[in-house]
């Protein structure tokens, strides 16, 4: 990491905790519960296993999860700050789904205003999981490069809108109950009998193919992300997956069969604030093109 540059993402892309640890990311929590449980930070404070044990154990006991505020935000520029840095790059959620970006601007706007010698750069992913993934991993690449705060804003912006973002999901009902499902409402009353294939657009879920059968809809997600990949050498790949390694595995696999790709993939476990809204057996593909290539 450039020592002149911090990067701060929140918990939603789900960066695999080595990444993080390798490149002095600092990750701003998202909270959780269940109805019989107090507030918990992402990451931190509940086991991601015992998290997705509780959903399929309780499966009406739908969890809540609240966006990072104001004072965390803070509490991590103050600690960047105290060890010398001045410039930041923060990634978020998409606005559309949470409030973390908001947040995010006014601890920033807060925080310039004590501090003048920072440059903040809050930046919405307009996506969530391996998406957002897939584009903190491109920027950890650029701030790495070397190039000037300005320049590295510059590169961020105009790729962060190339980011594709595809998941598939056992059921519906978690998007449903937690109000994410946007446009793919056309699904709802058919959330047994489908799996869906859906992505982010502009920051929503939007639905891309009706399928049936597990492992028809993890096949159909791979064949779409693949042909919209036009020089796979080039591309930065995340997989991520809730529990079910088994079929992200079969993914993984299927995707370096079809394109006789050898090259490294990036995977993580899916978060629980998206997982709380996506349910077990969700597995997505996030991609974007490596902006250094």
């Amino acid at each position: 990491m450039n020592e002149l540059i911090c990067q701060v993402t929140d918990s939603s892309g789900g960066l695999a905790r080595d990444f993080i640890k390798q490149n002095q990311i600092k990750e701003v929590p998202f909270y959780l519960k269940f109805e019989d449980t107090d507030y918990c930070r992402e990451n931190l404070d509940y086991r991601l296993a015992d998290f997705y044990r509780h959903m399929d154990e309780y499966p009406d006991d739908v969890p809540k999860t609240s966006a990072p505020n104001m004072n965390d935000w803070l509490a991590v520029f103050e600690e960047g700050h105290a060890k010398g840095f001045t410039n930041y790059v923060v990634t978020t959620i998409s606005s559309k789904l949470s409030s973390s970006f908001q947040d995010a601007i006014m601890a920033k706007n807060f925080f310039m205003e004590k501090n003048r010698d920072v440059q903040i750069e809050v930046i919405d992913s307009n996506t969530c999981a391996c998406g957002q993934a897939a584009l903190e991993i491109a920027i950890a690449k650029i701030i790495k490069s070397g190039r000037s705060f300005q320049e590295i804003i510059d590169l961020i912006h105009k790729i962060v809108e190339k980011t594709n973002t595809l998941f598939v999901v056992n059921s519906l009902k978690y998007m449903q109950s937690g109000g994410r499902i946007g446009g793919a409402a056309v699904f709802v009353g058919k959330l047994v009998q489908i799996k869906p294939v859906c992505e982010f657009i502009s920051g929503v879920v939007h639905p891309v193919k009706v399928v049936i059968g597990r492992k028809h809809s993890l096949k159909t997600m791979v064949d779409i992300a693949v042909s919209r990949i036009t020089n796979i050498n080039k591309m930065i790949i995340t997989f991520q997956n809730a529990e079910f390694q088994e079929d992200i595995d079969y993914a993984v696999h299927y995707f370096r069969k079809i394109t006789n790709f050898s090259g490294s993939i990036y995977h993580s476990e899916l978060g629980a604030v998206v997982g709380a809204h996506s349910g077990p057996g969700a597995a997505g593909i996030g991609f974007i093109e490596d902006p250094l290539s």
